[in-house]
């Protein structure tokens, strides 16, 4: 028998991750879709791979789903607010945000990110209630900087041990 719903979530709650926000274009380039992720991870080295999962329900799910390509921003710890205003339900968070636009697949990215990765959509695979997105990886730039990360539903940085 699976576990309590309350039990995963203590589980997710104990993982910290980096903080990332994946944007696409909408079908119809009419605007950007745009979500805070932590569940962003490399996945292979040859071919540059990463994933990211999304929830069924979210706002930008059918947009993300069937985009050929989007970008991945790994947000700086100077960017909470940013992270907090794409973590929102509604699609009316991405008006106004002034996005970068990348320089190989020209995907919607997040200014001063500590990386911004540009993807090709390579595969979707359905897994219960969410979908994991598999990206070709065809572009990215970093920068130098601390990232932020998310722990026990808050956001915080990192701090090496001694």
């Amino acid at each position: 028998m699976p576990i309590s719903g309350e039990q995963y979530r203590n589980i997710g709650r104990a993982a910290a991750g980096a903080v990332s926000v994946v944007a696409a274009d909408a079908r119809d380039a009419s605007a950007v879709v745009a979500l805070t992720v932590s569940s962003f991870v490399t996945l292979s080295f040859e071919p540059p791979l990463v994933m990211f999962a999304i929830q069924h329900n979210a706002d930008s799910y059918s947009t993300l789903v069937a985009s050929k390509a989007f970008g991945v921003s790994l947000l700086a710890s100077s960017q909470c607010e940013l992270a907090q205003r794409f973590a929102r339900k509604g699609r009316d968070k991405t008006l106004d945000f002034g996005f970068e636009r990348g320089g190989r697949l020209a995907v919607p990215l997040v200014p001063q990110a500590l990386a911004q990765i540009e993807c090709s959509t390579n595969q979707i695979v359905m897994s219960g209630d969410h979908a994991i997105v598999i990206g070709l990886v065809e572009g990215a730039r970093t920068r130098e900087g601390e990232p932020l990360l998310y722990f026990a539903r808050h956001y915080g940085t990192f701090q090496p041990l001694p």
